[in-house]
């Protein structure tokens, strides 16, 4: 006769009944047991008188008062509760890790945007996932693609657009060209900044071939306006600080003049102003995080409620 394989024992008691029996010792009451357990009394009865036709033990002597566990029941209750307690606290880690609250979450941008932009986003994401550890990089444009290539950071806030095979983007808002000018300036006493009226103006001007350049190139371009260069900056701060001592005009993002500015300085609109795009990237190859989707949110709200400069 041929052998017939065995099946694994089965376990005598379910996780179920092993949580109702550690709830009714814990309270000592069918009442108090079926309140936190959400269901009614005869049914946990039931699951009680069930477990001890299993076990073939009492398991409770029933008063008037409430349940006197037996012996066995001490014992069983004294084996089950470190392991509940464990399989609690493992739980608990879990909705920790779906909320995002034991990763940390690396990020980087180029210089306009981390002046006050991603900034404000990533106070915001903290609020909402109280417990992530958060790591803020600037990074100049041309090491974006090695920073998310090999994974130093998540993701990227740029105003910089990037053709990559592993790196993909999403649009998060915009921004308008400001002028930004020293006090002193005649230009300072006016509410809107015309093309023309920067013809022949001190200028500091950005890197060319940069992001910010381009814009503010093809804005001049358009309208056949020459401006006088006075110096040129790598990064916004720095062409702040060079307007600070009235060495001249400079042209920006509007999220560059979100952060702090110079006492000697304004912020002008500009009429028919171009408009920069925000980017998030990120390398497509690798994994990104629910915190990152949450940041990109966060990002595209604040962008639609920039502060007007009317």
């Amino acid at each position: 006769m041929d052998d017939i394989p065995r099946t694994p024992a089965q376990p005598l008691l379910s996780l179920r009944q092993i949580e109702v029996f550690h709830t009714v010792m814990e309270t000592r009451s069918i009442t108090g047991a079926s309140r936190m357990l959400n269901v009614s009394q005869p049914a946990l009865s039931r699951t009680i008188r069930r477990i001890e036709d299993q076990l073939s033990i009492s398991l409770f002597t029933r008063y008037r008062t409430g349940l006197v566990p037996t012996s066995e029941a001490l014992e069983i209750y004294a084996a089950i509760d470190p392991v509940l307690k464990q399989v609690a606290s493992v739980g608990m880690q879990i909705e920790r890790i779906a909320r995002g609250e034991t990763a940390v979450f690396r990020i980087g941008s180029t210089a306009s945007v981390a002046r006050a932009l991603v900034p404000q986003a990533l106070k915001a994401l903290s609020q909402t996932v109280p417990g992530i550890e958060l790591f803020f990089d600037v990074l100049p444009v041309d090491q974006v693609a090695e920073y998310l290539t090999t994974g130093r950071g998540e993701a990227i806030v740029t105003i910089a657009s990037l053709d990559h095979p592993s790196i993909a983007s999403q649009r998060v808002g915009h921004g308008d060209l400001v002028a930004v000018i020293p006090k002193s300036h005649p230009l300072s006493g006016a509410d809107v900044i015309r093309a023309a009226d920067l013809a022949g103006a001190d200028f500091i001007a950005f890197a060319q071939g940069g992001a910010h350049q381009r814009v503010v190139d093809s804005f001049l371009d358009r309208f056949k306006v020459e401006v006088n260069i006075k110096a040129f900056a790598r990064f916004s701060d720095t062409a702040l600080a060079l307007a600070n001592e009235e060495m001249g005009i400079v042209l920006v993002d509007q999220m560059t003049v979100l952060g702090p500015l110079g006492s000697n300085l304004v912020v002008r609109q500009i009429e028919d102003a171009p408009q920069f795009d925000i980017h998030v990237l990120w390398n497509r190859r690798r994994p990104h995080s629910a915190s990152l989707q949450k940041f990109i949110e966060i990002l595209g709200q604040n962008l639609t409620n920039l502060p007007s400069l009317r």
